[in-house]
């Protein structure tokens, strides 16, 4: 067996998470496989799995060996498409990390025009407030506010995201609505329970920025849920304006304080492995981004 075949047994026990289930995806034994990755360790004079109680777990050169052999999996992959005369075989699976907010009404509705360009491209999202392990989850693409700090991240903006404070007109009818930010301290907010620094509310005032920071009674670290509980009238919530524009158009929603608009507002990225960018289907992805999300 050749070192890029052995790669790819190797990539498959991690996906899988068991030599049992790598032999089932490759219609091989899991001795077989046991087989190709003792004599792969034996080659590299290191262990990529511990074994414990039946379980696998890369170690650190294991970690190492995953991120290098993918890279060399997708240029291979790169190499092939390179010379593939019609874009619609591309195939594969594209993991992209993001929160549920984003995913649910940005990315949602547009899924079928990418999946009409490319049919052969499957799309498996991981939900999550945080960037994540892109190693350990094997993510493709990340979408969050921020630029990354980490220097084998590359980070492109897509758009500015706004936020807008509003409440449900049952909350307004019972609390009143407050005329000045300071007064917000008065009221019931609904606050994350994640990013911390998305509880200060800035706001220009007469051309000064004016932080006032939140105290709710209730919080949460999905956005969604923030918008569920200010459509039941828990509170005042602050979302951004993509997530919560159709609510207010419809009457569910009350906007507040737009005489004094919020002063945060973030740059949504796009997040990827250095590298990473080279397999078609990343590249095919960034493309469809750029198309839709022109920062």
């Amino acid at each position: 067996m050749d070192k890029f075949a052995e790669i790819l047994v190797f990539l498959s026990v991690v996906e899988e998470g068991s030599f049992s289930a790598a032999g089932r995806k490759l219609l091989r034994t899991p001795s077989s496989v046991s087989k190709i990755i003792a004599r792969l360790e034996s080659r590299l004079a290191v262990r990529l799995f511990d074994r414990i109680a039946g379980t696998i777990r890369l170690t650190q050169e294991g970690h190492r060996f995953h991120e290098h052999g993918r890279k060399v999996v997708d240029a291979m992959t790169e190499a092939e498409n390179s010379v593939t005369p019609n874009e619609l075989e591309m195939t594969g699976v594209l993991h992209i990390h993001t929160s549920l907010t984003f995913a649910k009404y940005q990315l949602a509705p547009l899924l079928p025009l990418l999946l009409k360009r490319h049919p052969g491209l499957r799309i498996e999202f991981i939900i999550g407030t945080d960037r994540g392990d892109f190693l350990k989850r094997d993510i493709d693409v990340a979408i969050h506010s921020g630029s990354p700090t980490e220097l084998s991240l590359v980070g492109k903006p897509l758009f500015l995201r706004r936020w807008i404070i509003a409440a449900a007109p049952s909350y307004l009818k019972r609390y009143g609505s407050p005329a000045a930010p300071e007064e917000l301290h008065r009221h019931h907010c609904l606050n994350f329970t994640v990013r911390q620094h998305w509880n200060s509310w800035i706001f220009i005032e007469n051309g000064v920025p004016k932080t006032v920071n939140i105290q709710g009674l209730v919080g949460a670290d999905q956005g969604e849920l923030l918008r569920t509980l200010a459509l039941v009238g828990l509170g005042i919530v602050r979302l951004a304006e993509f997530h919560i524009a159709t609510d207010i158009a419809e009457g569910r929603l009350v906007q507040l304080l737009a005489d004094y608009p919020p002063a945060a507002q973030d740059m949504m990225y796009v997040l990827y492995p250095r590298g990473r960018a080279q397999a078609p289907r990343v590249r095919a992805f960034l493309q469809f981004l750029n198309e839709h999300f022109a920062a």
